[in-house]
């Protein structure tokens, strides 16, 4: 699982796979959902990009207020996801949201803050580097967490930074914009393709790997995947789904198919876009 900056609208991107329910985890009325530490935050209109109020999160870095053990500390800023505001908190398929940085330096450092997601269960964060930041400009931020919610909740999402990283004296200022969670309310199609992309023909199994997004926890699908040449269809497999990423395979049998290219195409109940992917068939050296 990566995190990843996108440079095209990232929701309207994952709308064409199929339609989504948001979850807005910001709105001015909404400034106590959010604690901090050694730091502050207000609700903004300075920088706005997809809102009308921006979540701005304030560092004045100091070597010498922060917690006693550790005065080069951590400040940071976070929030439940399991409040009365989120009342389902699994199963969500994305962290997404635009920021907005700032800096009293000239260019913000290599590794300018980190954000960490926390799972229900004891099961720790899971964090990512946030190094796509730029001073005085907007990065989109996605982050897929369907991989962490298959059979356990979010329970929290917070920003820090180390001060290590910083001078004393430094300021460091983060507009979060349009900050939501993300989730397909039908069936969807994340990603497919093949096991390997080159095969034997002689191989008597093909298994592919799809993930499948849309689905509550423990509910399936149908699941159907079609190996082409051509206009011709080889071999069809029909199947269940569920939801996350699998690992499904077509029997191909005794097809004794022909070495050549050839296309998958899959397709889940519900949801008429397709996923394809390319396959090349090669003479088998032990035939």
């Amino acid at each position: 699982m990566m995190f990843a900056t996108l440079s095209g609208a990232a929701e309207l991107g994952l709308a064409a796979k199929g339609p989504l329910e948001k979850q807005p985890l910001f709105a001015p009325e909404q400034l106590k959902a959010w604690y901090g530490a050694e730091s502050t935050a207000e609700a903004s209109t300075a920088h706005v990009k997809d809102a009308a109020h921006a979540l701005h999160w304030h560092v004045t870095v100091d070597y010498h207020a922060g917690e006693p053990k550790y005065p080069v500390g951590w400040p940071r800023l976070g929030r439940s996801l399991d409040g009365p505001t989120l009342p389902e908190p699994a199963g969500w398929d994305y962290l997404h949201g635009w920021v907005y940085t700032e800096t009293s330096r000239s260019q913000l450092p290599r590794v300018a803050a980190g954000l960490s997601l926390k799972l229900a269960g004891g099961r720790g964060d899971d964090q990512r580097v946030l190094s796509e930041l730029k001073k005085g400009a907007w990065v989109e931020l996605l982050w897929p967490i369907s991989q962490l919610t298959q059979s356990q909740a979010l329970e929290r999402v917070q920003f820090h930074i180390s001060e290590s990283n910083y001078q004393h004296g430094d300021t460091f200022d983060l507009y979060l914009s349009d900050l939501a969670l993300l989730r397909f309310t039908s069936p969807t199609l994340l990603s497919f393709a093949p096991e390997s992309a080159v095969m034997f023909t002689d191989v008597a199994h093909l298994p592919v790997m799809a993930q499948v997004a849309g689905l509550k926890m423990g509910a399936s699908c149908a699941f159907t995947c079609e190996l082409r040449r051509g206009p011709e269809t080889v071999v069809r497999l029909a199947t269940q789904a569920v939801r996350g990423v699998q690992r499904l395979s077509l029997d191909l049998g005794k097809n004794n198919l022909e070495p050549g290219n050839y296309e998958l195409l899959a397709k889940v109940a519900g949801n008429p876009q397709p996923a394809t992917a390319k396959l090349r068939l090669v003479e088998s050296p032990w035939k």
